[in-house]
This record gives C-alpha cells, sequence and structure tokens, in this order.
C-alpha cells in the first residue's frame, strides 16, 4: 500500500521532475494578491457580417505572472477559432486578493471555485487552467447537454476544465466557500460540496485531453498537464524540463500570435516585452490593427 501511495500517476510530476528549489517549494512563498476582479477582454461581433443573437461565450481562465507566455498562446487560440458573429468575454483570474495562496499547487489553484460568485451567479461559464489551447470554438462547449448538473468535468474530479451553470451553484462554490476549504485538500473539499447536493456529472473527454490522450482528428482542446513537460518551460528554476511529444500544436500557435503581431509587444514601447495582459490594457494605443486589443481590452472581428 505504501507503494501505491508514493507512485507518481500519469499525469503528475515526482520528485526526480524537480529542482532542488522545486522540492523545497519556494515558489509557493507567494505576495499577497494585488487585483480586485479578474482582468476582462472582450472579442466583439462583427458589424460587418451582423451580430449573432446567441448568449455570450463567457471564458474564465486560472493564470498566473509567470505563465505570460502560455496566457497569450491560449488567448490566441480562442481568437483564431471563435465564431466573429458571437459576443465573447474573457476574464483572467491573476493575482486577485483576498485569498491566501501558500498552499496552492499553483498560483491560481482555487479562483475556479469563485466563478459563480464572479459570475454574479447567473449564466453559463468555462473554465479553463492557462496551460491549454483550443482546437476548436469554445462556444460548441456551451451546447453540450449538462442533463440537470450545474458543474461538468473529467471523470467528474480534473476541474482543469468545466462548464458552470452559475445559479445553481449559489451557496455551493464561491470566494467564501474557498475561504472556508482546508487549503491543502481544497479540491477534494470543494467536489465534496458539489457532489453533496448531486451538482456535478462527466464532461466530454475531447475538451480535455490530457497530453498523450489529444488525438489530431477528434480532441477540441489539448491540455499540457504535465507540468515538467509544458513546451513553453514556464519555472526552469523549479522543474527539470522533458521534451513534450504533443508540443508541435502549442508551438504553432505561438507562431501564429507571432506572425499576426497579436500583443507581443509594448505599441507605444516596441522594445519592452509583453509579460502581464493586465498592464497591457492599461497602455493606450494609437490606431490599433484589429487583432489587437485597444486600452479597453476590446478586440474587434
Amino acid at each position: 500500500m505504501k507503494g501505491k501511495l508514493f507512485r507518481k500517476s500519469e499525469f503528475g510530476t515526482g520528485i526526480s521532475d524537480l529542482t532542488l528549489r522545486g522540492i523545497i517549494g519556494k515558489r509557493k512563498n507567494r505576495l499577497p494578491g494585488n487585483r480586485q476582479r479578474p482582468v476582462k477582454l472582450e472579442l466583439l461581433p462583427s458589424a460587418s457580417q451582423g451580430a449573432c443573437s446567441s448568449r455570450k461565450v463567457c471564458i474564465y481562465i486560472g493564470s498566473e505572472p509567470d505563465q505570460y507566455r502560455a496566457e497569450r498562446v491560449l488567448l490566441w487560440s480562442i481568437l483564431k477559432h471563435r465564431n466573429v458573429n458571437r459576443h465573447y468575454e474573457i476574464f483572467i483570474m491573476k493575482d486577485l486578493q483576498g485569498f491566501d495562496r501558500k498552499k496552492w499547487k499553483t498560483g491560481f489553484t482555487a479562483y475556479r471555485y469563485a466563478i459563480p460568485q464572479f459570475a454574479g451567479f447567473q449564466g453559463l461559464a468555462i473554465y479553463n487552467d492557462v496551460d491549454q489551447i483550443y482546437l476548436r470554438d469554445p462556444a460548441d462547449l456551451l451546447e453540450v447537454d449538462m442533463h440537470g448538473a450545474a458543474i461538468l468535468a473529467v471523470e467528474s474530479r480534473d476541474t482543469s476544465v468545466m462548464l458552470l451553470d452559475c445559479e445553481p451553484l449559489s451557496g455551493v462554490w464561491s470566494a467564501a466557500a474557498v475561504h472556508e476549504a482546508p487549503q491543502h485538500s481544497i479540491h477534494t473539499f470543494m467536489l465534496r460540496r458539489a457532489r453533496a447536493k448531486h451538482l456535478i456529472s462527466d464532461l466530454p473527454g475531447q475538451w480535455n485531453a490530457r497530453d498523450h490522450e489529444y488525438n489530431d482528428n477528434s480532441s477540441s482542446l489539448l491540455h499540457y498537464t504535465i507540468l515538467h513537460t509544458q513546451p513553453w518551460r514556464p519555472f526552469p528554476q523549479d522543474l527539470r524540463y522533458r521534451e513534450n511529444l504533443q508540443g508541435l500544436p502549442w508551438f504553432t500557435l505561438e507562431e501564429e500570435a507571432d506572425a499576426k503581431c497579436f500583443a507581443p509587444l509594448w505599441k507605444s514601447s516596441p522594445g519592452r516585452p509583453y509579460t502581464d495582459m493586465q498592464d497591457f490594457f492599461e497602455v493606450s494605443t494609437d490606431e490599433a490593427p484589429d487583432e489587437f486589443p485597444d486600452n479597453s481590452g476590446r478586440i474587434t472581428a
């Protein structure tokens, strides 16, 4: 039994994959968050083609400053595959105030459980970890039959991608519930609350294809969940990185984003690298091209 407890899962990271700093967990000594609310980015419907009357597509992304490359590529994948006649609202949850993140595995681990509150306990919302890319329109996820559930997640336990019906989650998942939860086992605690009310069911696997589960013919979303093989290698001081055999789709998207000048540099200071979406939105831009956000965080089709 002891050997089984310490065996690394197929998607896990073991001691041999960590540097000394990674083993002692120095990176988890995080400063308190400095943002009052998630950063909002809007993808507006195309006026030339006639706005679609369909409901808005609301996507919440859990992120942290060192994941700026992954954040940018995920946003580009949404921009690339979206329906230009629909209205998308994307919320970047990063460095938020009021959360104790010392025992979180990542800098954004538990923000996902406050999404119903961020959404005013209304409507449908999609959640994504930042280490993912879309391979088709995320709006298609809203058409998945929830069969009366309020939460869809792979195997009813992996919350890295979720479709949420926010109204039934009032009193179940919120910022207050995150604060009440034991931070070392927060996923177990929050899932137990949802299961007690029979609110959670399975999400089709195509919407969370984790690393080697990826199939280029059927996967709708590719999730680079194995930390020590993430193609952009965000934490070289903590992880001993290895090649990811499914890395090509990610690098292809990054090359496309570079070719289109999708927010890689500050327009007003051309040598300054893109590192933070919030700061980028606060920079005034003149005559921004179609695929370059203005200072309001809006992109037109």
